[in-house]
């Protein structure tokens, strides 16, 4: 179960179709189709409601009351904030001159 306008809906979706575990998100009602297509296409179950994230939040929160699925939070769990906190490291690994293309790309600016 999560809430998102698109990152995070299609991270949860990948991550439970490579391991076979069924998912539904919940996304606002304004969020790009083609947001709402790629994360459908790793065969979640999708609901579109509200007009801001907070407004999906709060319903993929009933939901999780309701069914007793699990909430995934995009900003607010340890195993997510431990993952993205991977994110620079990774970049480091692949592309260890990457922060010399950032400075002079700042300098450019």
């Amino acid at each position: 179960m999560a809430a998102s306008a698109g990152n995070h809906a299609q991270g949860v979706a990948f991550g439970c179709a490579q391991v076979g575990v069924s998912a539904w998100v919940v996304m606002p009602e304004p969020t790009p189709r083609t947001k709402v297509q790629a994360t459908q296409s790793y065969g979640v179950t999708i609901r579109l409601f509200g007009a801001t994230y907070d407004d999906a939040e709060a319903e993929a929160r009933r939901i999780e009351r309701d069914s007793g699925r699990v909430f995934v939070s995009p900003y607010n769990d340890p195993l997510v904030i431990a993952g993205q906190g991977t994110l620079a490291i990774e970049i480091l690994e692949d592309l260890p001159d990457v922060h010399r293309s950032l400075s002079r790309s700042a300098a450019v600016d």
